[in-house]
This record gives C-alpha cells, structure tokens and sequence, in this order.
C-alpha cells in the first residue's frame, strides 16, 4: 500500500456496527474516558507510593503495593 492509502484508511471513521443511538455511544464513551483516567491516576500514585516507603513495615507494604500495582 502507498503512504496516501494509509493515511486515508487511518483517518476514515469506523463502520462498527450498532443498534445504539450516537448519543449514548458518545455518554458511554465519555464515561469509559473518566473511569480509565481514575484507573491510570490509582495506578500512578501506587506506583509513586511503591518507590517512596520507608519504615519499619516497609517490606510488606512494598509487596502489597507491588501486587496491587500489577
């Protein structure tokens, strides 16, 4: 395929079919957007958390974090 097929084929809409009214393709799509931005700013701060412990119990608040990162 040549460079102008592709560029066309990436920017052509989907064809995904739907018995769905576009708006509430757009309310789901809009609600999926925020619960995945939830998830990755809880999986950033246990990240953020995992690497800055310290204390006694530091071992198994790594592992639990660690798991729960995963």
């Amino acid at each position: 395929m040549d460079v102008e097929t592709l560029k066309t084929r990436c920017l052509a809409p989907l064809a995904t079919p739907t018995s769905l009214p576009s708006n509430a393709v757009n309310e789901i799509a809009a609600a999926l957007t925020t619960l995945l931005t939830d998830v990755f700013t809880l999986y950033v701060k246990t990240k953020h958390f995992h690497w800055h412990l310290s204390g006694p119990h530091l071992r198994d608040h790594h592992l639990m974090l660690d798991e729960q990162g995963e």
